[in-house]
């Protein structure tokens, strides 16, 4: 079969370009519509593998986290949320269409499968954000070491001092986890990480570009215990409720991370700004067993 026959086929269930043509203004549509056929071809799959049982749970696994990828990137392109939920629609109902036996559905699950085994081998990876991003490393997870290894580590985009915050391993286990800047004599008392709340305001905050939102309609959880950290100093744990309810937030978000220290005239706060970025598909590629 020749390479256009292929493309003819693979795209006779997949071309959704008409819909995905309108995520975004002619100035920058490109990059929005590059991502909203990434989008599209991952999604009629996921729909057609839960009917078709096409993929092994791992594969299926991988093709989500690139479905989650696909979409943040069309909305940090500036891509419209009405024509990308139309988009979704259309996706799922061509995945939720098409026959299981069908030739082209064979073809394409075998590139999928493919391009996703390759993925699965991958140890290191880099998720790139709108201005920062997040470096994810599953060679460390195993680490048994009283401190354990950043298996997730994210640059801020403002902080004072060297804060840092992701996911530590330890003993295998993964761990919302902050680092404090050391300085000698300082020892915060707890931590806290701020996030919009999603129970009182149920859209995503956008004002300004990576801005906090306002106290109002953020929620602070704090760490739940305190243990030593990968570079040997103290630093706090977070529930894994938190890092779900860090995962949940809108890619294109900023949260804030805080360290509480005591003061004779009551309490000095070091603070550091993330964006939220890729960090729920970031946590899933650690969770992919090779």
């Amino acid at each position: 079969m020749t390479r256009s026959r292929a493309h003819s086929i693979r795209w006779r269930f997949l071309s959704l370009v008409a819909t995905a043509s309108v995520l975004m203004g002619a100035v920058a549509a490109q990059g929005a519509v590059i991502s909203s056929r990434l989008y599209a071809e991952r999604t009629v799959m996921r729909e057609a593998d839960v009917r078709c049982k096409l993929f092994d749970p791992v594969i299926s696994q991988a093709l989500q986290l690139g479905q989650v990828q696909a979409r943040n990137a069309i909305l940090r392109a500036g891509g419209d949320e009405g024509a990308l939920s139309q988009l979704t629609r259309e996706a799922e109902a061509r995945g939720g269409s098409i026959g299981c036996n069908d030739k082209a559905l064979a073809q394409e699950a075998r590139r999928i499968r493919s391009a996703f085994s390759a993925y699965i081998q991958i140890s290191r990876l880099s998720f790139p954000g709108s201005r920062s991003g997040w470096k994810a490393d599953k060679t460390v997870i195993s680490t048994r070491t009283e401190g354990g290894r950043w298996a997730l580590s994210g640059a801020p985009l403002r902080s004072d001092g060297r804060v840092q915050f992701g996911v530590a391993a330890f003993d295998g286990s993964l761990r919302l986890f902050a680092q404090p800047p050391s300085a000698a004599g300082a020892r915060p008392i707890t931590a806290r990480l701020w996030l919009r709340d999603t129970e009182t305001a149920d859209r995503p905050y956008l004002g300004g570009g990576l801005n906090l939102p306002p106290r109002s309609i953020s929620r602070a959880y704090f760490a739940s215990h305190r243990r030593m950290g990968p570079d040997g100093n103290a630093g706090f744990e977070f529930s894994e409720s938190t890092a779900r309810a860090l995962s949940a937030l809108d890619p294109r978000e900023a949260v804030l991370v805080e360290f509480v220290y005591p003061e004779p005239s009551g309490e000095r706060i070091v603070q550091a700004v993330y964006e939220v970025g890729d960090f729920a598909p970031a946590i899933g590629f650690l969770t992919l067993k090779n």
